[in-house]
C-alpha cells in the first residue's frame, strides 16, 4: 500500500475523495487529508506520503506553491493535481514542477482509477530503481509469490518450469500475538523482524519454500514438500521454527497451515485455508500455536443454517431472566466454537439480525433499541469491531440486558401512567359538563404539566383531550334532547357551551344533523315504535 495525502480546501470534496473511492483496491491508503498547502507541508514530515493529490486554488498556500516546495524538498514524492480550472498556465506550471498527472473537476471514478493505477505502476518502478540487486530480486520474488496465492498475474510457463518436479504444496499464514494492540508502523517493523528470522531458520533446517510479506502485509509461507518427505516432518520443523523466532526476536508467533495440494494452481485455496485457521484462533481465543486445517475441518456441516431464537430471547428479556438469556446466546455461539468458519461475516450478520428482530419486538413495549444502545455508547456496527466469539456474545448480552431493564422500567412507567390515566378519566367523566374543564384544569388537579396529560390521553384513550370531552358532551346532549321541555340553548349551557351556535355546529359535525333535526328524528322513531 502506498500512502496518499489529499490536499483540498473544500471539506465535502476532500472527504468524498477520501472515503468514497476504492483506494485499497488501487494500492493506496489515505495517510491524511489537509485543507491547504501550508498544513500539508507540516504534515508531510510525519506522514511520509508517497503521493500527494492536491487542488490548485487554496488559502494560505496554494497548490502551485506546494508543488514548488515538494519538488525542492521532497523530490521523491509523486504529485497529482486536481483542479476545476482548465487553464494552460496552471498545467504548464504543474509540468515544470514534476507533476505526474493532472485531473480536472468534476472527475468520475473511471478517470481516478486510470490515473491512480498508472501512479501505482510508477511508484513500483521508483521503488525498484532505488533497490540493490538483491533487494530487487527479493521484491520480484515477493510479487511472484503474491501472484501465486492470488491465483493470477504470474507467467504460466515460468511456473511450470519452477514446479516441474513432483512435490506437494502447503501455505502457512502467520499471526503475531498481541499485534492488534500496536499501531500499523510498529506492526510492520515487528513483522519484518519475524520474516528475517523465518528466512534464517529456513536455511538452518533446510525448509523448501518461500517466506514473504503478502499483499495484505501479512507474513505468509509457500512450502514445497518433496514426495519422499512425510507430512509429520513439517510438524516437527514448524515447532522448531516458531521456537527459533521467539528466541531470536522475543516475538510469539502462531501459524495456520493449509492442507496439501499437488497443483500450484490450488495455492489460492490453500491460502484461504491457512488464513481461516488463524482466524479460528483469534475468533475462538484458542491457545494453540499451530493450527492445521485438516484437523479442524468438519465435513457436511452447514453453519449457514444457524441463527438465534429471537422469540425465546425476547421472552427472557421481558421476564428479566439473565441466566436464561446468557444460556440462549451461548447455545447458538457454542455451535461455532468447534467448527471451521470461513465466513466470519456470517456470524456478524446473525448477530445483527438478532438485534434488529429484538428491536422490532421491543417497540411493542415502547422501548427503542437505538435509545438503549445510545445510553451504552454503542451502535449496531460495533459488532464488527469485536474480534472473538466471546466479545461478540458479551456485546449482545450487555445490550439485551440493558433492553430488559428498559422494559422493566417501562412496565413500571406504564402502571403509573395507567393509574394516572384512570384519575384523569374520572375527573373528566365527572366534570365534562363544566365550562372550566380543560387540559390546564385537569393538569392542576393531578399536579402534572399539560403536555404530559395530552400525551397520556393519546396513548391511553387513542384520542386527544378535546375530542374525548366533545364526545362525552355530544352523547349527553342526545339524552337531554329527548326531553322536549328543554330548549336547545338550555342544553348547550348545561353541557358547558357558552355559545349555542358553537354547540349546534359541533353537534352537527359529530352526528350529521342539527340538534333539532336529531330531536325530531328521535321523537319520530320513538312514536313509530309505540
Amino acid at each position: 500500500m502506498y500512502r496518499l495525502m489529499i490536499v483540498e480546501d473544500e471539506q465535502a470534496i476532500a472527504q468524498g475523495i477520501a472515503n468514497s473511492l476504492p483506494w485499497e483496491e488501487w494500492g493506496f491508503e489515505i495517510s491524511k487529508v489537509c485543507s491547504n498547502g501550508e498544513e500539508a507541508l507540516e504534515a508531510i514530515a510525519v506522514e511520509c506520503p508517497d503521493l500527494v493529490l492536491s487542488d490548485i486554488r487554496m488559502p494560505k498556500m496554494d497548490g502551485l506553491e506546494l508543488m514548488k516546495r515538494l519538488n525542492k524538498e521532497y523530490p521523491h514524492i509523486r504529485i497529482v493535481i486536481l483542479s476545476g480550472y482548465n487553464d494552460f498556465k496552471y498545467l504548464q506550471t504543474a509540468i515544470q514542477n514534476g507533476v505526474s498527472e493532472y485531473l480536472l473537476k468534476p472527475t468520475d471514478i473511471d478517470e481516478f482509477e486510470e490515473v491512480f493505477r498508472k501512479m501505482k505502476k510508477k511508484l513500483d518502478e521508483d521503488g525498484e530503481h532505488r533497490l540493490s540487486d538483491e533487494e530487487a530480486r527479493q521484491l520480484r520474488e515477493q510479487k511472484r509469490c503474491n501472484a501465486l496465492i492470488k491465483g493470477y498475474s504470474y507467467n504460466e510457463d515460468e511456473m511450470e518450469q519452477l514446479f516441474e518436479g513432483e512435490c506437494r504444496f502447503s501455505v502457512m499464514f502467520f499471526y503475531l500475538e498481541d499485534s492488534q494492540k500496536k499501531d500499523r508502523n510498529v506492526n510492520y517493523h515487528l513483522t519484518v523482524q519475524v520474516l528475517k528470522a523465518l528466512r534464517e531458520y529456513q536455511h538452518l533446517d533446510d525448509i523448501s519454500g518461500k517466506f514473504f510479506l503478502n499483499y495484505e502485509e501479512r507474513l505468509t509461507g509457500i512450502l514445497m514438500l518433496p514426495p519422499d518427505e512425510k507430512e509429520e516432518t513439517l510438524r516437527e520443523k514448524t515447532e522448531k521454527l516458531l521456537q527459533y523466532v521467539k528466541e531470536s526476536t522475543g516475538i510469539c508467533v502462531s501459524v495456520g497451515i493449509s492442507s496439501f495440494c499437488v497443483d500450484y494452481q490450488m495455492l489460492p485455496q490453500c491460502y484461504e485455508q491457512a488464513k481461516c485457521c488463524v482466524g479460528q484462533k483469534i475468533f475462538k481465543e484458542k491457545k494453540d500455536m499451530i493450527m492445521y486445517y485438516e484437523e479442524s475441518r468438519e465435513a457436511d456441516f452447514d453453519y449457514y443454517t444457524i441463527s438465534f431464537d429471537d422469540t425465546k430471547i425476547m421472552e427472557y428479556i421481558l421476564k428479566q431472566e439473565k441466566e436464561k438469556l446468557m444460556e440462549a446466546l451461548d447455545s447458538t455461539f457454542s455451535v461455532f466454537y468447534d467448527r471451521v468458519i470461513s465466513d466470519y461475516g456470517y456470524i456478524n450478520r446473525v448477530c445483527l439480525e438478532l438485534l434488529f428482530n429484538i428491536s422490532r419486538k421491543l417497540l411493542r413495549c415502547s422501548v427503542q433499541m437505538e435509545k438503549v444502545m445510545k445510553e451504552l455508547g454503542y451502535r449496531y456496527a460495533d459488532i464488527y469491531k469485536k474480534d472473538t466469539l466471546k466479545e461478540k456474545r458479551d456485546f449482545l448480552y450487555l445490550v439485551l440486558l440493558e433492553a430488559s431493564k428498559a422494559c422493566k422500567e417501562m412496565r413500571g412507567e406504564n402502571k403509573k401512567r395507567s393509574s394516572l390515566a384512570s384519575a384523569i378519566r374520572e375527573i373528566v367523566d365527572l366534570e365534562f359538563t363544566s365550562n372550566k374543564i380543560s387540559l390546564e384544569y385537569v393538569a392542576g388537579k393531578v399536579h402534572k404539566n399539560t403536555a404530559y396529560i395530552s400525551k397520556i390521553f393519546k396513548s391511553e384513550f387513542e384520542c386527544n383531550f378535546s375530542e374525548y370531552v366533545t364526545k362525552k358532551r355530544v352523547e349527553k346532549s342526545k339524552e337531554l334532547l329527548s326531553d322536549p321541555s328543554l330548549k336547545i340553548y338550555e342544553i348547550a349551557e348545561a353541557l358547558g357551551w357558552a355559545d349555542v351556535s358553537n354547540y349546534i355546529k359541533v353537534f352537527k359535525k359529530s352526528c350529521g344533523m342539527s340538534p333539532n333535526e336529531y330531536r325530531n328524528f328521535a321523537e319520530g322513531a320513538r312514536t313509530g315504535k309505540e
